[in-house]
């Protein structure tokens, strides 16, 4: 039907570009008698028209059907999107017949100094079975016609079947990145360099603008729900490559990683399902001999799983482009800096001074510090509260103590409203920062959260873990410590499945409804809503905010699933399901319920590898200080024997992960193999750098004698 229509209208711009509109601006119609900000006299909607119209954009402007809004539609030809990709060195795909032959070809001619042999590439090898010719990327060149040396033409760049240098998903599919990335780097671009200058997110906050986002195609976005919005789809199985071509390498790299983590999930369901056999057999006890060994096997599996993350993180980095991205990383539209010249390259650039970054991190640091403080604080009155609970007659119901459980369901909330509330504080705190690229913006969130989160979320069970078996006298155990440990961490793990996937479907639900009823004044059959006022109604995913929440629920997890799987065995399986749930539920809510993401290019996870690893550490020393010190598998060995066991089984685990993590290789080779070669075509099809040594191109004068004199006929001394 979405392509019947699109057919039933003609555009010749979509006929000849190969997509239609790409991003939308909407205004507030201000009564005349209000009274404007400075920001926004400056920002009007006809200075912006203004800007986009000399920077190349073509903008389409309509009012709501209530005309309290003006909705702005903006869209770019492709011979600007090439040249700003010129511009910005924009990496695209080579098209690997036309590549072939131009390195069969060589360049023959021209100075010797840019001459090069034909280079014939095997196409089988002992090393790789990656193509020699696939997924090779270059800086975008414009064509220069006036290089009579050069064999370079733009050709070499694969074209997509919308006739665009840019990615799209199928034949008459709009592409996501090209435009969409494009004309997001024209509008942020100085008018010097023939942007825009324009901030759309800083006029959002000064209440120049309303909104700023890209648009769904629809046929575009059948065609993926087609390959990806499955019921039933195995993780390893998605379809992440049309995420990312319509989403972005960021999302793309999020659903690459949730897969990988979901598929290594069921060995470690398996480990942890047979563990819970071994204390089911046992008569229940919570300290089966099994134990042990499903803290080494879960510890050996934490390893293998990030070893192999980061094998699947670069040949995906490889594939789609992003080796080396964040070497040359835009600046965010949100930094701020005086205009001065660089004392390498002595271009102009944005600079901020290191002594006012560093007072603003201190500052930063200090406000952290004080939450972490709070949370404390907030942690000990429910302790309190606990003590208090556990030890009222009033509570106990049918000869069962209530208290322990209303005081875990109390935590459980109080784990999802902190960590919600702190998230938005450390935003506000980073934003502060202003730090220079999207990279070092979202390693500092990353940091200063992970640090709140992990005391919120985890000081309770570490509290039931290693203080309650020692003061039972004031706050006794329910049954046994290790048993109190795992029904706590089984009401966390089903809080959040509950909770998690349900708010992530209900809440944009409920957003857009009120925003619909808000919009409905005015609304007629005759004058319905257009597709793009139903996109604003959406609910936004923030372009950095999204996935750093994401990952961040999975990391929690990931935490929940390891550092106490001696207490909990099921805790892996539980989290596979949580996972599968989670992954359909989140790409059904990015397919319909949420507006098209501002596609990002991302090369990494970033710092959240580096917090799985703390945690993946931090989980054999609590594992192995669970059986030395709350179960009863050493109850009987003093205390010295208990320490000794503590080291040995500690230690022993991090030798063998440390193994582990040197025996495989963080890069595949095969991918080492194609970087080499892309560095290879870049520096002759670009570059024309010449052979090291080729004789080819030696230059015969004729054959040349030595004669040998009979003696020396030129002394030194005369």
């Amino acid at each position: 039907m979405a392509l019947k229509q699109r057919k039933s209208v003609s555009d010749p711009f979509r006929n000849t570009n190969g997509y239609g509109w790409d991003y939308c601006m909407v205004f507030k119609v201000q009564p005349i008698e209000t009274t404007l900000s400075e920001e926004q006299k400056k920002f009007s909607l006809k200075s912006l028209l203004n800007k986009m119209a000399d920077a190349g954009l073509q903008t389409k402007l309509f009012y709501s059907v209530q005309h309290d809004e003006v909705y702005c539609k903006i869209r770019c030809s492709l011979v600007r999107l090439l040249k700003e990709a010129d511009r910005v060195n924009y990496r695209l795909q080579l098209d690997p017949v036309i590549l072939c032959n131009a390195l069969l070809q060589g360049n023959l001619k021209g100075p010797p100094e840019k001459r090069w042999a034909p280079i014939n590439m095997p196409t089988n090898s002992h090393e790789t079975d990656i193509d020699p010719y696939e997924h090779i990327y270059m800086d975008y060149r414009c064509e220069n016609p006036a290089d009579k040396t050069s064999n370079f033409n733009d050709t070499i760049y694969k074209s997509w079947p919308n006739n665009s240098k840019f990615r799209g998903v199928e034949q008459q599919q709009v592409p996501w990145g090209g435009s969409l990335e494009m004309i997001a780097l024209i509008l942020k671009a100085r008018i010097s360099e023939g942007g825009c200058q324009i901030d759309c997110y800083k006029l959002i906050k000064n209440k120049c603008m309303i909104s700023f986002f890209p648009l769904h195609d629809a046929v575009e976005l059948l065609e993926l729900e087609d390959k990806w919005l499955q019921a039933c789809q195995l993780p390893w199985r998605q379809n992440v490559t049309a995420v990312k071509d319509y989403y972005g390498e960021k999302i793309g790299m999020y659903f690459t990683y949730l897969g990988h983590y979901t598929t290594w999930l069921i060995y470690a369901a398996i480990g942890g399902f047979i563990g819970w056999i071994g204390v089911a057999g046992d008569n229940s006890n919570p300290s089966a001999p099994v134990i042990p060994y499903l803290c080494v096997f879960i510890a050996v599996w934490c390893t293998l799983f990030l070893e192999f993350w980061k094998r699947t993180e670069k040949t995906t980095a490889m594939k789609w482009g992003m080796v080396g991205f964040e070497e040359d990383e835009q600046d965010r539209p949100e930094f701020e800096g005086e205009v001065t010249l660089s004392p390498v390259t002595g271009r102009p650039f944005r600079y901020f001074p290191r002594k006012h970054y560093l007072f603003r991190q201190t500052i930063s640091i200090s406000i952290v510090l004080a939450l972490i403080s709070l949370v404390l604080a907030v942690i000990v009155g429910i302790f309190v509260l606990r003590v208090i609970l556990t030890h009222s007659q009033a509570l106990v119901v049918g000869g069962i103590a209530l208290g322990g459980t209303i005081v875990g369901l109390i935590n459980a909330v109080q784990i999802q409203l902190l960590n919600a509330l702190y998230t938005t504080v450390a935003v506000k705190l980073t934003d502060y920062e202003n730090h220079r690229t999207d990279t070092e913006y979202e390693d500092s969130l990353i940091g200063k959260t992970f640090a709140f989160t992990f005391i919120n979320s985890f000081s309770m069970l570490f509290y039931t873990a290693f203080v309650k078996p020692y003061i039972n006298t004031i706050d006794p155990c329910v049954n046994s410590c290790m048993s109190e440990l795992s029904n706590s961490l089984g009401t966390i793990f089903l809080t959040r499945l509950a909770t998690g996937s349900l708010l992530k479907v209900l809440m944009p639900q409920i957003n857009k409804y009120m925003r619909k009823r808000n919009e409905s004044k005015g609304f007629t059959s005759d004058n319905p809503f257009t597709e793009v006022e139903l996109a604003f109604m959406q609910e936004e995913y923030h372009v950095t905010l999204g996935t750093f929440q994401d990952f961040a629920d999975l990391t929690i997890q990931f935490g929940y699933a390891t550092m106490f799987v001696a207490a909990y065995p099921l805790s892996t399986a539980v989290a596979l399901v949580n996972n599968y749930v989670g992954m359909r539920v989140d790409a059904w809510r990015l397919c319909h319920l949420m507006r098209r993401p501002e596609p990002r290019s991302n090369e990494d996870i970033g710092t959240w590898y580096s917090i799985l690893e703390i945690i993946s550490t931090a989980a054999v020393i609590t594992n192995s200080a669970l059986v030395a010190f709350t179960a009863t598998n050493a109850i009987n060995q003093t205390w010295a024997t208990r320490v000794w066991i503590f080291i040995v089984m500690g230690s022993g685990i991090l030798l063998i992960k440390k193994f582990i993590a040197d025996y495989v290789p963080d890069v595949p080779r095969e991918v080492e193999i194609q970087l080499e070669r892309q560095k290879l075509y870049v520096d002759k099809i670009m570059h024309n750098i010449p052979d090291d040594e080729d004789e080819d191109f030696k230059t015969k004068q004729g054959e040349t004698t030595y004669p040998i004199k009979r003696t020396d006929d030129d002394p030194l001394y005369d």
